[in-house]
């Protein structure tokens, strides 16, 4: 088994791309919508692809309801988990 094999760059399948964010879209709301409502004082999401776009789509509309978006990135730049929390106030 060799430990160093050369990756290879295959091209992204738009189908999966899509399927994906529409997925973490969709997460990214309910969590807000859960902190917003008190059910949950803090919910972190993991290995999300579009982690960083969507805290920069979402964010504003979530101070609004009084929820604050953190990401927290990977080291190599593949993704990120996204923190969902209260603001404390």
């Amino acid at each position: 088994m060799e430990l160093d094999q050369p990756r290879t760059t295959a091209s992204p399948d738009p189908e999966e791309t899509r399927r994906r964010l529409s997925s973490e879209v969709g997460e990214v709301e309910s969590a807000i919508a859960l902190v917003a409502s008190g059910s949950a004082s803090r919910i972190t999401l993991t290995g999300l692809r579009f982690g960083e776009a969507l805290a920069d789509r979402f964010g504003a509309d979530a101070q609004l309801k009084g929820v604050q978006l953190e990401t927290l990135p990977w080291p190599d730049d593949t993704g990120c988990d996204l923190t969902v929390r209260r603001i404390d106030g």
